[in-house]
């Protein structure tokens, strides 16, 4: 048997509660308003790709697989190639979101932070896949994809933040 907990009924509170709070923390700065709503739009847009609908399977059948059988552990080898490009547009807005909102931030810093919030990722997945047979399977390239995508939104944030600040 399996349940569904869908999308929407998650994200709609949440995205309330984070864009009322965002709004009184930083209403009386504009830009900040709007940075901050950017992030809260992008990290929900992210929970609902990376993890919703959660599927939870229950009964008899459940559950088969071995618990290390869950995860894709073999990196570059088992590569596809549509899923790490879409792995890499999807991290682009975390890089040029943190160079916007920190502007000493390097490289090294953001590709740290990228690789952080991929892994966050890849364990919920694994463990609500070991848990609930969710079917997220946990992937080593997904955390490379990633943290190659946070790099490259903040050096095309700095790259064009630069030509925007020269040509004025």
């Amino acid at each position: 048997m399996q349940t569904e907990i869908p999308a929407l009924p998650v994200l709609l509170p949440l995205a309330a509660v984070l864009f009322v709070v965002t709004w009184w923390r930083l209403r009386t700065d504009l830009g900040r308003l709007l940075i901050g709503w950017l992030s809260a739009a992008y990290g929900l847009a992210v929970l609902a790709v990376t993890m919703l609908p959660l599927q939870i399977a229950t009964g008899d059948h459940a559950n088969r697989t071995a618990w290390y059988e869950k995860g894709n552990w073999l990196p570059v080898l088992t590569i596809d190639v549509v899923t790490f490009v879409a792995n890499i547009v999807m991290f682009l807005p975390l890089g040029a979101l943190l160079a916007v909102t920190d502007r000493t931030r390097t490289a090294r810093q953001i590709a740290l932070t990228a690789l952080a919030c991929s892994a966050a990722i890849e364990v919920v997945q694994f463990l609500t896949n070991v848990l609930v047979s969710s079917g997220r399977q946990a992937d080593v390239n997904d955390l490379i994809a990633n943290t190659i995508g946070g790099v490259l939104g903040f050096l095309a944030w700095r790259a064009i933040s630069v030509r925007l600040v020269s040509a004025t």
